[in-house]
């Protein structure tokens, strides 16, 4: 790639912001300044006139740019194509000329055919632009071969500017409306430090696995012991004989209990799985690993999704197909709790007011800019509250996004790193992030950011050094569960209820939850995982690629198989908020959708007062706990930003 030098001898002497737009060029294109002057050059004649070489013409060489890449592109997928019809011409045996003097330059060549292509591709390679062939790849996100005849390179949407956008401020939810918010910032306000007692629940050391080198043997072990596990307790909560658990896939002309985890046959991906493709796959210790097809035609109702543990109540009079006559409930998890002089700590560490929380999930702006105008409005607000703590959650830097799929976007000359993401990463996020000083600010990566050297789920932290963020700032996996004082949170960037509600396979009827969002959360907190779907939806259902490293999914578990107090799930679905399985379950949404603003949460939770008035503190039992009743206790707003 040419440099700075190379831009200001052809083009001469140029304004700053001009020599950035066309060295970001150089790089898009992968092309030196030579032929970038020609290219503008042939714009100039094209346009008819003589344009003067600043940032609006500049801006608008860009563009043309771009249309022309477009063209070229999708003129390369249809030639791409277009042998076919070529193909049905007739060739003789021997074409080529006499004693091969033209050295297979004649098009029917047979004995120079692999000569020529190999001379073709070499001849290609010294104009052809690969990051153009590398984008075509991305923008697909799937034929190998090139785009197909529709692609078209993304281009900047149709979005709403962000200070058109409808209804700032709005709250759309609210939860416990009778809990009064206090005067923010509270009076006196001393900051988080002597508010705020942080402890994480998950070891994070776990996590720095190499991410996407398992073994299957070790996944099929993960599935196994999830199945073995949850028939030992299905066994305790039930109080069910041994005897009375069978092999699924056997001969049952008698009801029986039969463990497993539901599976689809379904091989077309763009459809979703259905009542006829449910099986139920055994460990390999209950039934060798064997699949049977269900029957759910005896059940008034039912809800169920791919890599689901269940237990039924089933016959298999032929061996071949399990008729399901019941669900057993599942195992009971416990809530959070604390010993009363915790409590009373919480207590007195609140004592200027409520708990307050700020809760916000990527991505931060819309697919038409860079310029995160929701979260620097997200940050104001923050700096203006003054809450406690503040979970944010990827995407930062979405690499679903088009300017970062593209790299279309400026670089700083004068500061840059070596490291483009990481530092627009510093120049849009850590600026904004330092300006939070009286806030915990925590961060959970996504699957999802470009800057996150860990691009599998689970996945580890950030790098703080890399991104430039202060020591002061929490850094979590994902997911985590961390304790602030005694209350317990539970979070995943991971959209575990978009994706559920792709794979969901249900019938409407007794027993089964109405509310979509009631019943998608209780899937995850029911399976004390926080993501029990299996396998991930395929990127033609959902968008993109949702990478799974199945033997690590156990760090999944709630710690303990105890159920958090309050449990942060954002998704693509509209911000929701609701008490499910005696969790506060959030959605806060997205703060930006490709075309314009999303919303927030906002949270006040108020002291223990009550609990411990209500409760009998005085036991002399060394185990005795206290539920912390954040349903009780709590205020939870979704807002428009």
């Amino acid at each position: 790639m040419s440099s700075p030098e190379d831009l200001a001898e052809k083009f001469g002497e140029l304004p700053d912001e001009v020599m950035v737009e066309l060295h970001n060029m150089l790089r898009i294109y992968n092309i030196d300044a030579e032929e970038l002057f020609f290219k503008w050059e042939e714009y100039c004649l094209k346009m008819g006139e003589d344009i003067k070489l600043n940032l609006k013409n500049i801006t608008a060489f860009k563009d043309d740019a771009r249309e022309q890449f477009e063209i070229e592109m999708r003129a390369k997928s249809k030639s791409a194509q277009a042998p076919a019809a070529r193909g049905a011409q007739r060739a003789a045996k021997n074409t080529g000329d006499v004693f091969n003097m033209l050295d297979g330059l004649t098009p029917a060549t047979p004995r120079s055919s692999a000569h020529s292509a190999a001379k073709l591709k070499f001849e290609k390679a010294g104009y052809e632009t690969p990051l153009a062939e590398r984008t075509s790849k991305l923008a697909v996100g799937s034929s190998p071969v090139g785009p197909g005849p529709t692609f078209k390179t993304p281009g900047p949407l149709a979005s709403v500017p962000f200070r058109n956008r409808p209804d700032p401020g709005k709250v759309m939810e609210i939860y416990n409306p009778n809990i009064e918010i206090p005067q923010l910032p509270l009076p006196g306000y001393p900051g988080y430090q002597s508010r705020v007692q942080f402890a994480a629940l998950i070891n994070s050391q776990n996590f720095q696995y190499k991410p996407m080198y398992q073994k299957l043997t070790t996944g099929s072990q993960v599935l196994d012991d999830r199945i073995e596990e949850y028939a030992a307790m299905i066994q305790e909560e039930h109080k069910i004989e041994n005897d009375e658990f069978c092999n699924p896939a056997s001969k049952l002309p008698e009801e029986v209990v039969v463990v497993g985890r539901i599976a689809t046959d379904a091989m077309d991906s763009q459809k979703r799985s259905n009542e006829a493709s449910l099986l139920l796959e055994a460990s390999r210790g209950g039934g060798n690993g064997a699949r049977v097809r269900l029957d759910l035609s005896s059940l008034k109702g039912y809800a169920f999704y791919p890599g689901m543990t269940v237990a039924l109540r089933a016959i298999n009079p032929t061996g071949d197909k399990l008729i399901v006559k019941s669900v057993l409930d599942p195992p009971t998890y416990f809530s959070a709790g604390s010993k009363p002089e915790a409590m009373e700590e919480e207590l007195r560490k609140l004592s200027a007011g409520n708990f307050n929380v700020f809760i916000a999930a990527g991505p931060y702006t819309t697919d038409d800019n860079l310029d995160f105008e929701g979260l620097a409005e997200l940050v104001d607000k923050i700096v203006e509250a003054e809450p406690d703590v503040v979970f944010l959650s990827g995407p930062f830097i979405d690499a679903e996004h088009p300017k970062v799929k593209l790299g279309d976007f400026p670089i700083d000359m004068n500061n840059f790193s070596g490291y483009v993401l990481e530092d627009l990463f510093k120049e849009k996020i850590t600026s904004q992030l330092h300006r939070i000083t009286k806030s915990m600010v925590i961060l959970i990566p996504s699957t999802r950011d470009a800057v996150s050297k860990h691009v599998s789920f689970p996945q580890d932290r950030f790098q703080r050094k890399l991104l430039g963020l202060r020591p002061d700032i929490q850094l979590l996996t994902n997911p985590c569960m961390v304790s602030l004082n005694e209350i317990q949170f539970g979070i995943s960037s991971a959209d575990i209820l978009f994706h559920l509600n792709m794979q969901e396979i249900k019938a409407t009827g007794k027993g089964i939850e109405m509310n979509t969002f009631n019943r998608l959360a209780n899937y995850v907190i029911s399976s004390s995982n926080f993501y029990p779907l299996f396998p991930p939806p395929e990127a033609s259902q959902v968008g993109y690629t949702t990478p799974i490293d199945l033997q690590w999914m156990r760090l999944c578990d709630f710690p303990e198989s105890i159920k958090p107090d309050v449990l942060i799930l954002p998704s693509k679905l509209p911000g929701a908020v609701k008490v499910v399985n005696g969790v506060v379950t959030i959605n806060p949404g997205f703060m930006s959708t490709t075309r314009t603003a999303g919303t927030y949460a906002f949270m006040s939770i108020e002291p223990p007062t009550k609990v411990l008035q209500e409760e009998n503190v005085s036991s002399p039992d060394d185990d005795f706990t206290l539920k912390h009743r954040i349903y009780n206790r709590a205020r939870v707003e979704i807002r428009r930003i």
